[in-house]
């Protein structure tokens, strides 16, 4: 997979899906199912941004994937070149159809764009998915829209599975991505205080631009090695013991004690336990974390998650 950071004037007429794909939840999967089902042969590239439109706008977007992530995510799906670009003042200011003309005609030479329904593009966001539809048909170009994709009552987008996750309703978000949220990092040190309690930990540098779930403990998966252990997972600035306000993520892995300093791991997450809470001192949190542990076992260690 070939990734630009500039579009330059092709000649093959690609199959091209437009969005952002933040999440690359089961709405994007059917966007990218059409997309290969409409290629005809023809290379299958995405256009998108490096950066979330509503940061320009002075908004503190935080993303579902990093852009690593979401590259990996399009090798899964077969893509053959991805546009990665900076979304800045001038892309932002660009008229509608100066984009549809410049963009998807002169230099993509597009022979099929596939949009959801909700895709906005041009200054203002005044271009929306019809009118992208109507002016390339005028160009002999074929456009696909795809319909909303529902889960139970919600319409499934980004927006929506940001804030669950920022509930801390993991199982719903999960059901709308269709795999498990994860946040990935480099395990660093920290002050061994879960193994001085009989619960060793791991703390993971993590991406600062990645959504992190509401404060609490949760029930999750940690891969490491390529290999996946049932753990559980505190989200939060542990006030028992800390007076800093910084996100930690400590994650006790199920039967795992074993120096893993500096290992890249992910952290699945499947469901939440707790609010975080400040105790009134180490024994109580020690006879908390026990309880969960106990909990997590019961639940899961009889079953493959």
């Amino acid at each position: 997979m070939n990734v630009y950071e500039m579009v330059e004037k092709r000649y093959d007429s690609p199959a091209v899906a437009l969005g952002f794909f933040d999440g690359f939840h089961i709405g994007h999967k059917k966007l990218f199912e059409v997309l290969d089902a409409n290629a005809s042969g023809r290379k299958k590239v995405v256009f998108t941004f490096k950066n979330h439109p509503d940061n320009l706008l002075g908004f503190d977007t935080k993303y579902i994937l990093t852009n690593e992530e979401r590259l990996e995510f399009f090798r899964n799906y077969d893509i053959d070149d991805v546009y990665f670009i900076e979304f800045n003042k001038k892309i932002m200011q660009m008229d509608k159809d100066r984009f549809i003309e410049k963009i998807l005609i002169d230099n993509l030479n597009v022979s099929v764009v596939v949009v959801g329904y909700d895709f906005t593009f041009g200054y203002k966001a005044e271009g929306d998915s019809k009118y992208l539809c109507e002016k390339l048909h005028q160009f002999g170009r074929k456009c696909i829209v795809i319909d909303p994709v529902m889960y139970q009552e919600h319409i499934v987008s980004s927006t929506l599975i940001r804030r669950l996750i920022l509930e801390g309703n993991i199982k719903l978000a999960n059901c709308m991505l269709g795999f498990h949220f994860f946040i990935s990092g480099t395990v660093k040190r920290g002050n061994r205080l879960g193994k001085k309690m009989g619960f060793p930990t791991i703390n993971i540098k993590f991406d600062k631009e990645k959504i992190v779930p509401k404060k609490g403990v949760y029930v999750t998966n940690t891969i490491i090695d390529d290999k996946r252990y049932l753990s559980i997972t505190n989200v939060g600035t542990n006030p028992t013991v800390s007076a800093s306000e910084n996100i930690k993520i400590e994650t006790h892995i199920l039967g795992v004690d074993k120096d893993m300093y500096g290992k890249q791991v992910r952290i699945e997450f499947i469901d939440f336990v707790r609010e975080e809470k400040k105790f009134s001192n180490i024994n109580e949190l020690k006879n908390q974390i026990a309880q969960d542990v106990e909990y997590v076992k019961a639940l899961f260690c009889k079953a493959s998650i």
